[in-house]
């Protein structure tokens, strides 16, 4: 399956998306975030919910009580988990996808940073591009050509997935555009880029090397930078 669609069924679980609202997530997870909401409004809509909620306790910490129905008119503003199956509008789609398949808030971070995308050879079929490393996390976009299956792995710590473009399989699930896949090290798969359509390209924050199965994969890892 290549997914075009703009409301993904995949994004951060609840805590992650409360942190990104509260500024306390990382700047390289915070992109993503801020990624995924360029493409997917619906998104937005759902961390909107949390600044509210934000907004409402800050209010109370001055000496305002919150309204007696407040939790309840906030369970009712909180979109559900299966996202909205309605795509934004075409302008909102030109907007986010205006430089391709580059949303616009990683253009902004290419050219704030002053970086040319340079793609590097990661493996048969694979490239990658890095883009930042600080706060023990490395930023990269990848690259994957269709139909390939990647080596089964694991990680250290936690791997963030933003699909830009493409789609895969893994573990029997499928993964589109706008879609954001999370997984950490207690997870070992092997992703299947989708074999009609176009190469896979995402956006990928991590905390620490892949750690593979395959022993030929560890002798080269070095090599492959991942």
């Amino acid at each position: 399956m290549t997914s075009t669609s703009l409301s993904p069924r995949h994004t951060a679980n609840e805590e992650w998306l409360a942190s990104y609202s509260s500024g306390t997530l990382t700047p390289a997870k915070s992109l993503l975030i801020d990624c995924q909401m360029a493409i997917a409004p619906a998104i937005a809509a759902k961390i909107n919910v949390y600044d509210e909620i934000g907004g409402a306790f800050i209010e109370s910490a001055k000496g305002e009580d919150l309204s007696n129905d407040f939790l309840t008119r906030l369970s009712l503003a909180l979109p559900d988990s299966d996202m909205p199956a309605h795509a934004p509008s075409a302008t909102a789609r030109d907007q986010s996808r205006a430089s391709g398949w580059i949303p616009s808030p990683l253009q902004k971070f290419l050219e704030t940073s002053e970086i040319d995308l340079k793609w590097k050879k990661s493996g048969p079929g694979v490239e990658r591009a890095p883009l930042l490393g600080e706060d023990g996390e490395r930023l990269y976009l990848l690259k994957a050509k269709q139909g390939l299956k990647l080596p089964v792995h694991t990680h250290r710590g936690q791997e963030w997935t933003l699909i830009l473009q493409g789609g895969y399989n893994v573990n029997g699930e499928n993964y589109g555009v706008g879609d954001l896949h999370c997984e950490d090290e207690n997870c070992v798969h092997q992703p299947i880029i989708d074999a009609h359509g176009e190469d896979c390209i995402s956006l990928v924050v991590d905390e620490g090397a892949l750690v593979f199965k395959n022993p030929i994969y560890k002798i080269i890892q070095p090599l492959l930078g991942v």
